[in-house]
């Protein structure tokens, strides 16, 4: 029987967070913190795929606005942030990463590369948002709320133990308008969320970008340090992404792209 998520608006699932019981053992925060020993490929429901990396299969060059780079695991602090939803066990865990675009664009795709356990089995439509005035401590206003149909592929370096993947939605249901930045807003953040709908159905880390100059940067200037995490049921809420890494720039960046046009 097929799995059928309906996507949830961020105050909603919000609420939800508080009133979660999981049954479930926690994984730590990091990819680091939390090695694996298994580095098989996921299983996949049948709307996902697993295929061989290629040169930025999921930013080609007609679409794309925007990536961070490669995640390097010869730099000191490589690392990953949990990011995901798992919608049984009540564990939800967000990645809000901020862009600054010279110009204002449409986004119509998002890819986020991760580090998968070898047991994650995502389920679709996989939901995507954007928020603006974010700050430390309490969440922003939500821009846009949408989702799309999420494919997986293998891509770019291994580490720790896991096998890297790019986590893409190449069209979304709702193109979304991210903004030139302002005084008023002068980031826009953006969230994929790989979602399962059973405890048993693994996990992954979104994985960081810490080099200068990263391998296969497109778009735009990174938006350094400017990045915050919010997981209620680990009682880490709207922290700077930073704050959980290797010392004070343990986040500085994360391996994102973002297609469609301007």
């Amino acid at each position: 029987m097929s799995r059928i998520l309906f996507a949830l608006t961020l105050i909603a699932t919000l609420a939800s967070l508080a009133a979660a019981q999981d049954s479930r053992v926690r994984p730590p925060l990091t990819a680091r913190e939390n090695p694996q020993t298994d580095s098989a490929q996921p299983s996949t429901e049948p709307a996902m795929n697993h295929a061989a990396s290629g040169s930025l299969p999921f930013c080609p060059p007609k679409t794309c606005l925007y990536y961070a780079g490669d995640f390097d695991s010869a730099n000191s602090n490589a690392n990953g942030l949990l990011n995901g939803n798992d919608t049984y066990g009540g564990l939800v865990e967000w990645v809000w990463v901020g862009v600054k675009p010279p110009r204002a664009v449409t986004v119509t795709g998002v890819t986020f590369n991760q580090f998968f356990t070898s047991d994650f089995v995502g389920t679709n439509p996989t939901p995507f948002q954007t928020m603006i005035n974010i700050v430390q401590g309490k969440g922003g206003t939500l821009v846009c709320n949408t989702s799309g149909n999420a494919t997986l592929k293998q891509y770019g370096e291994s580490d720790f133990g896991y096998v890297q993947y790019s986590y893409t939605v190449k069209k979304l249901a709702k193109a979304c308008t991210i903004a030139k930045p302002s005084k008023k807003a002068p980031s826009t953040y953006v969230n994929l969320l790989p979602t399962s709908a059973s405890q048993n159905d693994g996990y992954g880390y979104l994985v960081n970008v810490e080099d200068a100059n990263p391998k296969n940067h497109r778009g735009w200037k990174n938006d350094l340090d400017d990045c915050y995490f919010n997981s209620g049921g680990f009682g880490v809420e709207w922290v700077t992404c930073n704050s959980q890494g290797i010392g004070s720039n343990g986040f500085s960046e994360f391996s994102i792209a973002l297609t469609g046009r301007q």
